[in-house]
């Protein structure tokens, strides 16, 4: 298990100098597969999907249907199942709790946390966000007949929105599939990260999974940690901090 070590990066600290260093060896592996949070797409990666390819990494974006968590980790299982050699396995929010079952395929060297839930076995999202409470309530949701949400879209603006600008976060907010809420139930029945290296993107002002509660996780997984001042949806508002937090771990890792 890896010991915990921290990196701070504000404005435009740069995780890519270090990457760039002469005779720095390439990566050990070149399969990414990455994986979205609830209540949006995979296109909300595109960003660091491009700060990755510009590396030559092979990146893949599981896209969740979200009709349960079983359908959301088959979804992964398939991507995976064609990267043909080593994987690392990234998510964001709600996708930490899939990565953290189908992280036990034996392809899947890493795991990369980005403002996400890193749940250990027995443990769902809804106890992780009522240990360590935000703003992110039940009374936020529009729960429809057959269980699944929506969040409005003033409380989207003003909790995953945090960082983006209006037009994104009122994008984002109008685009929302639905989620089924029986996902946020689910008790994971592994945790990929006790026997593999992990990392752990903390957002420090998130809105929707506690700052402290990300720390929390991360500590006892024995991720290595990287914080990034900004709010919940750290792929669309840092996207170069996280790709390279993302490439520097497939660098990392054999």
């Amino acid at each position: 298990m890896n010991t915990l070590r921290t990196l701070s990066l504000f404005g435009s600290v740069a995780l890519g100098t270090l990457m760039a260093l002469p005779g720095m060896a390439a990566a050990d592996v070149q399969n990414i597969v990455l994986v979205h949070g609830g209540n949006v797409y995979g296109s909300t990666w595109r960003e660091v999907y491009e700060r990755l390819i510009a590396q030559d990494f092979n990146v893949t974006i599981s896209q969740l249907p979200m009709t349960s968590v079983e359908d959301d980790i088959a979804a992964v299982q398939r991507n995976l199942d064609v990267q043909g050699g080593p994987v690392l396995l990234v998510s964001h929010s709600y996708g930490g709790v899939i990565i953290s079952e189908a992280g036990g395929d034996p392809d899947v060297k890493g795991l990369v946390y980005v403002a996400s839930f890193q749940p250990d076995i027995g443990e769902s999202a809804n106890m992780l966000l009522t240990s360590e409470p935000t703003e992110f309530t039940a009374d936020k949701l529009k729960i429809f007949d057959d269980g699944h949400f929506l969040l409005g879209e003033d409380a989207f603006g003003a909790l995953n929105g945090n960082g983006l600008s209006d037009k994104d976060a009122r994008f984002v907010a109008r685009s929302q599939p639905m989620t089924n809420s029986a996902n946020l139930a689910h008790e994971v029945d592994a945790a990929a990260w006790s026997g593999k290296p992990s990392w752990a993107v903390i957002a420090t002002e998130d809105r929707v999974i506690a700052t402290g509660l990300q720390r929390r996780m991360a500590k006892r997984a024995g991720s290595t940690v990287v914080e990034i001042e900004n709010g919940h949806m750290l792929p669309m508002t840092s996207p170069d901090e996280v790709a390279e937090v993302i490439a520097q771990a497939a660098r990392t890792v054999e």
